[in-house]
């Protein structure tokens, strides 16, 4: 009896071989075996059950959407840690700036140090290889990397550094360099125009624009203070007037008032310490 019943089943399951026999209702006739086939091919598809949503194409589109907002949000984040607006303005004033050919020429004259793990900023002071840069810019080490803005390399020699003013002097093995002109002193004048080139953050050959705040008195010896944008690996950049002379050297930044405001400024070694500096001789 149990075999019966189960070949009964299997005989149900079967699709029909032999369509004959089987009346369309409806116009009381007998359907045709492409016709048939046709209905048991839809009635197949229309059983199968949908693919669930997760599944689905437009679904894993919205996740990869979704992730892709994720990491766009994870990396806007982690962009006023490197950069300001101001940082980023910065890169256009630079733009405009190098379309004149004084500042191309200026460019010409400043050089990218490498000392250890750091990169700082210099500046040809005579046509024999005479480099101004900052004391921490070279740090510890008696032969920094100069990198000149024409793609070659020199290892250069410390002459002598000073940690009264962050003052050093490096000179290369190099003849018929450009050198920028130094201005005899700074008197403390305010509000003169001034360019500042060199190598913050990532870049190099970087050119800004500011103003003289005058010396700051609570420093001593009393520093320049610079209305302009400086950033980390400025350390050595020549303070350039419209005149194209050299009054002070950046080393560092600061805040000071000014009409009630906080105003963040960069600070420079006054002229005058480099011609007191290269005047003596340098260490044996």
């Amino acid at each position: 009896m149990a075999e019966q019943e189960k070949k009964e089943d299997v005989e149900r399951d079967k699709v029909p071989t032999d369509f004959t026999g089987y009346k369309d209702r409806e116009y009381g006739r007998d359907f045709t075996e492409e016709e048939l086939t046709d209905l048991f091919k839809a009635a197949d598809e229309e059983g199968e059950a949908p693919p669930p949503f997760f599944r689905s194409p437009r679904f894993q589109k919205i996740i990869a959407g979704v992730l892709a907002l994720m990491v766009c949000a994870q990396v806007m984040a982690l962009v006023p840690q490197v950069f300001s607006l101001a940082a980023v303005r910065f890169l256009t004033v630079s733009a405009q700036l190098s379309q004149s050919a004084e500042i191309q020429e200026y460019k010409e004259s400043v050089v990218v140090i490498r000392s250890g793990g750091s990169k700082g900023t210099g500046f040809f002071v005579s046509e024999d290889g005479l480099v101004v840069t900052n004391r921490h810019v070279v740090d510890e080490s008696k032969t920094p990397l100069v990198h000149l803005s024409d793609g070659s390399v020199y290892q250069g020699r410390v002459l002598w550094s000073d940690d009264e003013v962050d003052l050093a002097l490096v000179d290369i093995d190099a003849e018929g360099v450009p050198a920028l002109p130094l201005a005899a002193t700074y008197d403390g004048a305010e509000d003169v125009p001034v360019y500042i080139i060199g190598n913050p953050l990532f870049f190099n050959g970087i050119a800004n624009e500011g103003v003289t705040r005058g010396l700051l008195p609570d420093r001593d010896p009393p520093m320049l203070a610079i209305d302009a944008p400086v950033y980390r690996g400025n350390s050595g950049s020549p303070v350039i007037t419209e005149e194209g002379e050299v009054i002070g050297v950046v080393y560092a930044t600061s805040s000071m008032e000014r009409d009630g405001k906080k105003l963040r400024i960069g600070l420079a070694v006054p002229i005058d310490w480099v011609h007191r500096r290269m005047a003596e001789p340098p260490a044996p």
